[in-house]
């Protein structure tokens, strides 16, 4: 099953109350060639940590490229699950061609300095 596709039957209702979204806008400049992404907040993440609170941070990533300069990100916010970054990322040198062929993954992730990073799930609307 890929992701974003949704079986029914597994769907967990318990899960999906612990969805929380993300609050942001994006501005592109033609004239500048640039994209611009203000990350405002999110809120009503799901608890990632063992005190029941998170420690987020949000990652952008331009697609297609793996390159360093295709991905951005915020600071982290210590246990928090309604962080406030009130961040501007901006990729530099993108076309209007660029708009309609690339896309911006934009995922909210828990920092964990003992383990693996985290992604936190978010409502899909």
């Amino acid at each position: 099953e890929s992701e974003g596709e949704g079986d029914e039957e597994g769907y967990d209702s318990d899960e999906a109350t612990y969805l929380g979204c993300v609050e942001f806008t994006l501005l592109f400049d033609q004239e500048s060639s640039s994209l611009t992404c203000h990350i405002i907040k999110a809120k009503g993440l799901k608890p990632m940590d063992s005190n029941g609170l998170a420690d987020p941070y949000v990652k952008l990533h331009l697609l297609p490229g793996a390159s360093k300069a295709n991905k951005l990100r915020t600071k982290t916010l210590r246990n928090t699950l309604n962080p406030v970054w009130g961040e501007t990322l901006t990729y530099h040198g993108i076309t209007a061609c660029d708009m309609s062929t690339r896309t911006l993954r934009l995922c909210v992730c828990d920092m964990d300095r003992l383990g693996r990073n985290e992604l936190i799930p978010l409502t899909s609307n």
